[in-house]
Order: structure tokens, then C-alpha cells, then sequence
């Protein structure tokens, strides 16, 4: 009997390494109120409501197309590459020039389109 006593000792460790693992994970994913009592948003940030409403508008849709043709990339940002901060929201928001590596670049876009998507962006604030 020995033997089966330990093996049961081994299997209930095991299972209960395991089940302690599986509460560790869960409570460092799980979402959790903050001091204030009111509990984190799971909605899209402002930023990416605007930019889904941007994406329907056909003058914003042809800024993005040029964008893309010139390899701008959604999400490369940090590598002075993004889609939105480095090539369409200077161009639709001023504010600056499209770079790449830090030198401007020339995006081949009409000024009506970037009056009409400014007009559709400046509508979703």
C-alpha cells in the first residue's frame, strides 16, 4: 500500500501545483476596479472610434490608400513608419509634415480631400 499512498501524494501535488498556477494566471488577466469604485472601460479608446469613422469617409479612404502606397504601416509608429501619426494625421491635422526616418516626405493627395475628411473628422469629436 505504500506505493499507491504515494502516488496519490504525487497526483493530489501535481493537481494542486497546477490548480495554483491557473489562479496565479487568472488573477494577473483578470480586470479589476479601480480606487474610485467604477470598474475599466472595455470600449475602443477615442482614438480608434475616430479613426473607424475616418475609414468610411471616401476623402479619408484615398489619404490612407496614398499613405499605404508610400509603406506606411498601421502600428509602426515607433519606428517613425505609422499609418496614422506619421503619414494621415499630419496631413489631415496639420500640424506637421509626413516623415520617414525623420525627413519629410510628400504625400500625393488633393487639397479638396483633405478638406472633406477634416470636415468628417472635426464632425466625430
Amino acid at each position: 500500500m505504500g506505493r499507491r499512498n504515494t502516488s496519490r501524494i504525487l497526483i493530489s501535488s501535481a493537481f494542486l501545483a497546477l490548480a495554483m498556477i491557473g489562479v496565479d494566471v487568472m488573477a494577473q488577466t483578470a480586470v479589476h476596479p479601480s480606487t474610485t469604485g467604477t470598474t475599466q472601460q472595455t470600449q475602443p479608446s477615442k482614438g480608434a472610434q475616430n479613426h473607424n469613422a475616418v475609414e468610411s469617409n471616401p476623402a479619408c479612404q484615398r489619404i490612407i490608400a496614398e499613405c499605404k502606397k508610400l509603406g506606411f504601416i498601421q502600428g509602426q509608429w515607433k519606428k517613425d513608419n505609422g499609418l496614422w501619426k506619421d503619414c494621415f494625421d499630419p496631413v489631415v491635422k496639420g500640424g506637421g509634415t509626413p516623415t520617414r526616418d525623420g525627413k519629410p516626405i510628400s504625400v500625393p493627395v488633393s487639397s479638396s480631400d483633405i478638406q472633406s475628411c477634416r470636415a468628417a473628422d472635426s464632425q466625430h469629436k
